[in-house]
């Protein structure tokens, strides 16, 4: 309560550029916007991108976490870094006194993500196999 809409925002940059300084990828922290292209909230309510005012949160407010991080082959990095692309979404429910995140179940390792697209592909080949 309190927060302003583009707090997480700000934290995720601030994050994101230290982190792809420390791995080179960037030289300095003003290049992340090259790899973090788009801004990592968005109201959530009975549309997909909620519209909300964009100053402080209130309780009750839904919003989305979903920074992500996207290098193109030929970025000016080490190209093992090229075609990586990274997001993931939390959804946080503003409350009177700690955020509250929706989403918190959500498999978060790649390990649990790829076995969960491994089920679910499986489960089309197998719907397939019956018709």
């Amino acid at each position: 309560k309190g927060n302003k809409f583009w707090d997480p925002h700000k934290a995720a940059q601030a994050v994101i550029a230290k982190r792809l300084l420390e791995l080179g990828i960037i030289k300095h922290s003003y290049e992340v916007n090259k790899y973090f292209i788009h801004g990592t909230s968005h109201y959530l309510g009975l549309d997909v991108h909620d519209a909300g005012l964009y100053n402080s949160l209130q309780p009750g407010n839904v919003i989305t976490v979903e920074p992500g991080i996207y290098i193109p082959a030929g970025s000016d990095c080490d190209p093992k870094w090229w075609n990586i692309g990274v997001r993931i979404e939390d959804d946080i429910l503003i409350t009177e006194d700690q955020p509250e995140v929706l989403s918190s179940k959500a498999p978060r390792k790649v390990e649990e993500i790829e076995n969960l697209m491994q089920q679910a592909q499986q489960s089309v080949i197998e719907e397939v196999e019956q018709q």
